[in-house]
């Protein structure tokens, strides 16, 4: 008797099927391994700009599959990117435009399970659904406030939930129409963003001003489900993103580096943490990397990538401490905002104050630049940094405008050098700038502010970091570099917090970073010195020992000091020829 229904022809198709299973699975397999193997021995990764927006980019996010990149921004309008075209160079050189426009800066974006719509969220208070193959708008969803953060439910096609301005986190299901969404929680202080557990839709993640990061069940609502650490000091969470099976949760506070949760407990696993990195003007996401996950990515005030490796975590243990060199990603030149990952294709998308988008890979193509084994030559942002831009931006889009604007460009660069200056115990997380954006609406002229608004006072440290001042200014790329070295401290005692400040002696960990420092320092004094020692004597003269080069400045600065005892040098005799 045969159990299968339809005879030879039905059970050549189940082994068709059967077969076509296992060659997917056979060619996902070997992708991801081809994509772990270059991950791993990255030092870099390659490079490509993408431009289409007229303004500054605030919001991306990729399709389910990874065909399709959405991105939105001050110019008001989403632009819908296809993926393997624009890597290949082939199809249309232009982004499609959604035509539903937004009345004002765009700050998030989803798309539904099936890429049949995007979502898009925004500072005109509205969320606008709209259908992906027509660029039409299907619908409308109308707040109290701006929307800041949206999420859509990946276990359904009709569920999505939004986290406005004016404290509340809304769920909303097409099947039931738009007026009544249900309110999962209600505060008096901004929610960022709002993130659905990849595969269970009865819970979100979200990231609170006041509040910090959360965890809620929309059956039981009435309280959140989990607080993660409280951080008094910094409160503020900008972002939230579970990995691709929910099993961690990556939240980003204000001042802080990125911080990894077991969701189901408020203790954090670790917390990834580098002297350069600094994170408070603007609105940040972070997001996980590689193919399983393995890589934790944010982008910094100092215009750098950051992607940390979660080699050294242990799953199994709380409050650990990853300070393993991470890879630095530079090439953009102000603030990096959105960072998010294409697990499909191994690819990294990046973008903020620049009108441009970046695309990052560890593969070789045509027209990109980069490597993928060395650091970058310059490991900084090479332009020259504005000090006392106007606080007053202004912005024209019917101009149509691709070419960075540098006046956005100088704001941003005084913005971050003030908030570093300003910085100390008197200062209060509510007087800070953590802007959304700090771009304007073209038809108002205002700057449109996204502040924290809690009152805690800080309690940082009210010296700067001893003995910055005396380092080599070769050790500082540019005057913010200088300020985030200055701040070193308070920063390092607030990521200590941030892991529940146990078992760690900052003065230990400050004197360590100091040291490193010094030492590079004095390498860069002694190189530079070798330079100039090379351009008077020539090769044959060179000292061959560090030892050798300063005993011969002391014996050089000493000639200098003390007077000559010879008696002035006599013009030589002419002789005339007979």
């Amino acid at each position: 008797m045969s159990y299968v229904r339809g005879g030879p022809a039905a059970s050549l198709n189940l082994d068709h099927a059967l077969s076509a299973r296992e060659l997917d699975h056979l060619r996902n397999n070997l992708e991801a391994g081809i994509f772990r193997q270059r991950l791993q021995s990255a030092e870099n990764l390659y490079q490509r700009n993408l431009a289409g927006h007229f303004g500054c980019v605030n919001a991306l996010e990729f399709s389910h599959g990874g065909e399709y990149l959405a991105s939105g921004g001050d110019d008001k309008r989403v632009l819908l990117w296809h993926v393997d075209q624009t890597l290949s160079n082939v199809g249309p050189e232009k982004p499609s435009a959604m035509y539903g426009e937004h009345a004002s800066n765009i700050f998030c974006l989803g798309f539904d399970t099936q890429n049949k719509y995007v979502f898009s969220g925004g500072n005109d208070d509205l969320v606008i659904q709209h259908d992906l193959d027509t660029g039409k708008n299907l619908n409308y969803f109308s707040h109290e406030g701006p929307v800041y953060g949206l999420s859509v439910d990946r276990t359904s096609t009709n569920v999505f939930s939004v986290a406005t301005e004016h404290g509340e986190i809304l769920v909303y299901d097409l099947r039931a129409g738009k007026t009544d969404p249900l309110a999962i929680a209600k505060f008096r202080t901004p929610f960022n963003a709002v993130e659905f557990h990849p595969l269970n839709g009865n819970f979100l993640a979200t990231a609170n001003a006041k509040r910090g990061a959360q965890l809620w069940d929309l059956r039981h609502h009435t309280q959140a489900l989990c607080q993660y650490n409280y951080i008094t000091e910094s409160p503020s969470c900008m972002s939230v993103r579970f990995n691709c099976n929910g099993s961690l949760l990556l939240t980003l506070h204000r001042r802080l580096p990125p911080i990894l949760y077991s969701p189901s407990s408020s203790e954090p696993l670790c917390s990834f943490y580098h002297d350069e990195y600094f994170n408070s003007c603007t609105m940040k996401s972070c997001t996980f990397a590689g193919p399983q996950d393995e890589l934790v990515v944010s982008g910094s005030d100092n215009f750098n990538m950051f992607i940390w490796r979660l080699d050294g975590v242990d799953l199994d243990k709380k409050n650990q401490w990853i300070d393993s060199q991470p890879v630095i990603l530079t090439g953009h030149r102000s603030i990096v905002n959105q960072v998010r990952y294409n697990r499909q294709r191994c690819l990294l998308a990046s973008s903020g104050v620049e009108k441009i988008i970046k695309f990052w890979s560890p593969f070789a193509q045509h027209g990109w630049e980069g490597a993928l084994t060395e650091p970058s030559d310059t490991p900084y942002c090479t332009r020259a940094l504005h000090r006392n831009a106007s606080d007053h931006v202004s912005q024209d889009f019917s101009t149509r405008n691709m070419e960075e604007d540098q006046v956005m460009l100088a704001f941003f660069d005084t913005l971050v050098q003030r908030e570093l200056e300003t910085w100390n115990s008197a200062s209060s997380t509510g007087n800070g700038t953590a802007l959304q954006t700090a771009s304007s609406d073209s038809s108002s002229g205002s700057s449109t502010e996204h502040s924290d608004s809690s009152t805690q006072s800080e309690e940082q440290s009210e010296v700067d970091t001893p003995n910055v001042s005396e380092l080599s200014w070769l050790t500082h790329p540019n005057r913010i570099f200088y300020l985030i070295a200055k701040k070193r401290r308070a920063l390092l005692e607030l990521a200590v917090k941030g892991t529940g400040g146990q078992h760690r002696n900052v003065e230990q960990l400050l004197a360590r970073l100091m040291g490193e420092q010094r030492q590079v320092a004095t390498q860069a004094r002694i190189s530079e010195w070798l330079e100039e020692t090379h351009r008077l004597f020539g090769d044959d003269e060179l000292p061959t020992t560090s030892a050798e080069a300063a005993a011969r400045e002391r014996s050089r600065r000493e000639s200098i000091s003390q007077p000559s005892s010879r008696s002035p040098r006599k013009p030589p005799e002419l002789r005339m020829s007979k």
